[in-house]
């Protein structure tokens, strides 16, 4: 059995378990762990992912399967670890302006 690599592009962290052993994937980090353990927290290899994403708590009936979906689909699950050149999406570089300053703020935009 191989190991899959998993990165955390949504903005939850998340921890859960398989067979004794817990497992964190902080944002923005890849996590390497064992296809089980991937089968059984995201069902990858399993097109029905409905029980994953309950189990998970991301959905609470079929009405919310798009939304639990889209969830899923923040999350970066591959057999090869991401590329180190590999550049931060537009989402993951952009900061908020503290909005607690009077007066105008710089804004700074990311260029491509």
């Amino acid at each position: 059995m191989s190991n899959i690599f998993v990165t955390n592009r949504s903005d939850k962290k998340l921890k859960d378990g398989y067979a004794g052993v817990f497992y964190s994937f902080p944002k923005d980090e890849t996590v390497e762990i064992p296809e089980d353990v991937a089968r059984h927290i995201f069902g990858y290899g399993d097109d029905n992912k409905e029980p994953y994403l309950a189990r998970l708590g991301w959905i609470i009936s079929q009405n919310d399967l798009e939304k639990g979906m889209e969830l899923l689909s923040q999350w970066e699950i591959s057999t090869q670890p991401p590329s180190k050149n590999q550049s931060l999406s537009p989402l993951v570089e952009r900061v908020p302006l503290p909005t607690s300053r009077k007066g105008g703020g710089k804004v700074l935009q990311a260029v491509a």
